[in-house]
């Protein structure tokens, strides 16, 4: 089939849009555009944020539990958070700073049984499930509709998840902090370049120990990829972040109240809904601002572009004519 000119530019046009509405859209969250010369150094120390209103923090407020029946209703004893997130033209990373306290840190076994700070990206806004159809909690007719819902046997959970998983949006589970024998964090598919350098960085400052209380600050930045496959980095296409840009992003808090628990205290997260892990649908906008005033360099003109206040004015020469030509090289004596 061929299409007219008119026809294909509409089609490749319709492709090119978000497939995707973003929820609770009375709120875009905003990320702090560094001066690249002031750019946070990944040590720990939050003295480089310290240039960052707190207009763009997120605290425990804008956080629901959607799992455990605690909804908003938030106890500062018990866990109080703030997160910034930020990012510098020209590079395609995504900082953050999140300081956390808890009266009780849960990070002494292995596994998943640990606190964790869970962030999801959808950096281009491709929308819909970023795991695979196996996990049918998200593969329901409500969620992606009657047809997509329906298992397709021929694909097995492997080639699914390989396919699938992680590949459109990421989901990094961060450990705060790691237990035993734990990288700093998990991207929950796939793909794990996503957590190694040269795409992410990270550095926790913390005193307390599994079951005391306490206030953890990690540093750390990532790399959002609108590809992100299996078959390795050489084949990843990185989300291009400009000003002005909305991505969708989530953020979440697995809380965990003692080791020999079985069932987690709370899954706190910003879009108000519970499966918004899987589904990038449900995830909330985040825009990435202009450099705030204060930080733009203005450039002062001493001449004015009309030329008025030159020498001799915009050409060099009197009233503003070009200058006169220079002359002609004396020819050598005859011989």
């Amino acid at each position: 089939m061929t299409l007219s000119r008119p026809i294909g530019a509409l089609f490749i046009a319709l492709l090119s849009l978000p497939a995707t509405a973003l929820e609770r859209q009375d709120v875009t969250f905003k990320v702090f555009q560094f001066p690249a010369s002031m750019k946070p150094r990944i040590d720990g120390n939050p003295d480089d944020w310290n240039i960052v209103p707190d207009s763009y923090a997120i605290t425990m407020s804008e956080f629901m539990d959607t799992e455990q029946g605690h909804g908003m209703n938030h106890d500062p004893k018990k866990m109080d958070v703030k997160i910034k997130v930020g990012w510098v033209k020209g590079e395609n990373r995504l900082y953050f700073l999140y300081e956390a306290y808890k009266g009780y840190w849960d990070f002494s076994l292995p596994g998943l049984h640990n606190d964790i700070f869970e962030v999801v990206v959808d950096g281009d806004l491709s929308g819909g499930p970023l795991i695979d159809q196996y996990h049918r909690e998200i593969f329901t007719p409500e969620m992606v509709g009657k047809s997509a819902s329906v298992l397709d046997p021929r694909i097995d959970r492997e080639t699914a998840s390989r396919q699938t998983h992680g590949v459109t949006a990421q989901n990094y589970h961060i450990f705060t902090p790691p237990g035993p024998n734990k990288n700093w964090a998990m991207e929950w598919g796939c793909p794990q370049y996503g957590v190694d350098a040269p795409y992410s960085e990270h550095a926790y400052n913390y005193s307390f120990k599994p079951g005391e209380s306490g206030k953890l600050i990690l540093e750390f930045y990532i790399t959002p990829f609108d590809y992100s496959g299996c078959e390795g980095p050489w084949r990843a296409l990185e989300t291009q972040l400009t000003e002005n840009k909305l991505i969708g992003m989530g953020l979440g808090l697995i809380d965990w109240e003692g080791a020999d628990t079985k069932v987690r205290y709370g899954f706190w997260n910003i879009s108000h809904q519970q499966f918004w892990y899987g589904d990038a649908s449900l995830l909330v906008g985040f825009k990435m601002m202009p450099l705030e005033p204060q930080f733009q360099k203005t450039v002062e003109t001493k001449y004015p572009v009309s030329g008025e206040g030159f020498p001799g004015g915009a050409g060099g020469g009197r009233g503003g004519a070009p200058p006169p030509p220079a002359p002609a090289p004396a020819k050598p004596p005859a011989k």
